[in-house]
């Protein structure tokens, strides 16, 4: 008779298993699939498509500079990443922010340049950015020699 109980409520909890795991097959089935307009079309040279594209440099726990897109395609053939609504913030020693903003943009994958194109701005404190920019030429220039 103990037996018999064991073996009863061992099938039970494998009917428990069983009935569980068809519940949750036919949820998986009934889920509605992404609709086609969602899905995007890569173009033939295209590796990559990201969406709200984000990539920062970061030394000693500051953020030196941070690039932002909307949308980045990466061309592993032609080593280079093509941006969509990019957002660039330059982090200066003194925690000043500069930030150059354009329709879209290229990054050369193995000289690290960027080139960005249509609307550029350029937004920074004035008199930090052209302090710095004086600062830096000052301390370039050779001395004159009499």
């Amino acid at each position: 008779m103990f037996k018999n109980n064991i073996r009863k409520i061992l099938l039970g909890v494998i009917f428990l298993l069983m009935t569980v795991s068809i519940i949750s097959l036919v949820k998986s089935l009934n889920k509605k699939s992404l609709p086609v307009e969602t899905l995007k079309m890569m173009s033939k040279n295209v590796d990559i498509e990201i969406e709200n594209f984000k990539v920062t440099h970061e030394a000693l726990g500051n953020k030196d500079w941070e690039i932002k897109a909307k949308e980045a395609k990466v061309k592993n053939e032609e080593s280079k990443i093509i941006l969509t609504d990019v957002n660039v913030t330059l982090n200066s020693s003194k925690n000043q922010k500069s930030t150059i903003s354009a329709d879209s943009g290229t990054i050369n994958r193995e000289t690290k340049d960027i080139q960005l194109e249509g609307n550029v701005k350029f937004k920074s404190d004035v008199d930090s950015f052209f302090g710095q920019l004086q600062q830096q030429t000052s301390d370039t220039k050779e001395p004159d020699n009499q």
